[in-house]
């Protein structure tokens, strides 16, 4: 009850829509998410509020415990903060926004007739949501992209949510849609989220890594493994890379190596520094072959990567950097109004060795950071299109975006701008 007190007080009523991030703490105090999401839900005085557990949350500070966190500022005029506690509640609210709630799961399962409604409609510019953590978010993500290729789509995984401190394999829904004159709809194995209609979504994903050597080509795959890299065995292609790297860059490849991907169809050469797909290598086979996962195929673009401190910063900078450059050459619309972001329970404090990091890179991207609303959390998992996505104009808007992925160790910024004659 303090926490929604303190969070009411902070924003004001009268929203169409939002989402909030509740701890696992109230969650778990409050006996479940549907009691604490449709109390906030009636005291925020927003028509639709989607609702997610989480472990940590981002915001401008509110109540004692975020403003000591914070340093002691708190609200609009301080920057934003990043609480990595289970007792934290965090909300992001659009007075005007066109939303349509939605629940998608496996299969047929959900608002499928909504969705083909407002995918035949042809309206929605952007998408953001929240998924379970065990729903096949990758099968949805792969729907969503097809029946909205244009639109640009941003969010996170929520927290798992065990049921009893001696139970093992019991978990509770952690995913929520509270809409005014309905009740709560508590989902799992699934993605619930925002079709939104008048407001742009641009989005900047950052992996957090930079690359070492050369972009080459995958020349020989088999299943999930990579076993041919540039015409040569994979590990070949590698210890060719290794040998030819400095020392420090050496033992960065002995700890934190990543492969990063590109689309099958482009150049090596044409994939800039934050746009590649990264994932892990899970294993070696017998044959020197890495294991790397599905969506891997001959002649697409690979690239290896390393992932740490050093490189999380400088491609934060980075990524922020291109992110103003694109704005002022593609001609973003009017300028951001907020923020939500999505970053992996592994970055934060943990990663840059201290705290605010990504929630306070965003101001330099914004017009007037102390005006400018952040939320978010921390995430099992985060969801955009690698690299940055600003939809510039009508003709672009229409043209299909890069797959919507699922991101590890990264932080993905979903800028909130109003869309043309609307303003949110």
């Amino acid at each position: 009850e303090q926490a929604i007190d303190e969070v009411v007080e902070a924003t004001g009523t009268g929203y169409e829509a939002g989402f909030a991030f509740i701890g696992e703490m109230h969650v778990t105090m409050a006996q479940g998410m549907v009691p604490f999401l449709e109390k906030l839900r009636e005291r925020l005085g927003v028509r639709t509020l989607i609702g997610c557990a989480c472990g940590g949350g981002i915001g401008q500070a509110a109540g004692p415990r975020a403003v000591e966190s914070a340093g002691g500022g708190s609200g609009g005029d301080w920057p934003p903060v990043e609480v990595e506690q289970v007792s934290v509640l965090s909300v992001g609210l659009l007075r005007s926004a066109g939303a349509t709630p939605f629940f998608l799961g496996q299969g047929a399962e959900g608002d499928v007739e909504l969705l083909n409604k407002k995918a035949g409609e042809g309206s929605v510019r952007s998408i953001l949501m929240v998924a379970d953590p065990f729903a096949p978010t990758e099968d949805i993500l792969r729907t969503l992209d097809e029946s909205f290729p244009s639109a640009v789509k941003a969010g996170g995984i929520a927290a798992a949510l065990q049921v009893g401190a001696e139970e093992r394999g019991a978990f509770m829904p952690s995913i929520a849609i509270a809409a005014e004159g309905c009740q709560v709809r508590l989902h799992n194995q699934g993605v619930v989220g925002l079709l939104l209609e008048e407001v742009d979504v641009h989005t900047i994903v950052c992996q957090g890594c930079c690359g070492v050597g050369p972009a080459v080509r995958v020349s020989s795959v088999a299943g999930p493994v990579c076993n041919g890299i540039g015409g040569r065995p994979a590990q070949e292609a590698l210890r060719l890379i290794f040998s030819a790297v400095d020392p420090p860059m050496r033992a960065k490849m002995q700890q934190f190596l990543t492969i990063g991907l590109g689309n099958v169809g482009d150049g090596e050469g044409s994939i800039g520094d934050g746009d590649w797909l990264i994932r892990g290598i899970s294993g070696v086979t017998p044959d020197g072959g890495f294991v790397i996962g599905d969506g891997i195929a001959e002649g697409q673009p690979l690239r290896f990567h390393v992932r740490d401190r050093d490189s999380a910063e400088r491609d934060v900078e980075l990524m922020l950097k291109r992110y103003r450059l694109e704005r002022n050459f593609k001609g973003g619309g009017e300028e951001p109004i907020g923020c939500f972001l999505f970053t992996c329970n592994g970055r934060g404090e943990a990663l840059f060795g201290r705290r605010h990091a990504d929630a306070r890179a965003v101001a330099t991207v914004l017009p007037d950071a102390s005006s400018t609303r952040v939320a978010g959390f921390f995430c099992n998992g985060e969801v955009g299109a690698p690299g940055i996505t600003v939809a510039a104009s009508p003709e672009e808007s229409a043209q299909p975006l890069r797959g919507t992925a699922i991101h590890g160790f990264t932080a993905v910024y979903a800028l909130l701008v109003p869309a043309p004659a609307s303003k949110s």
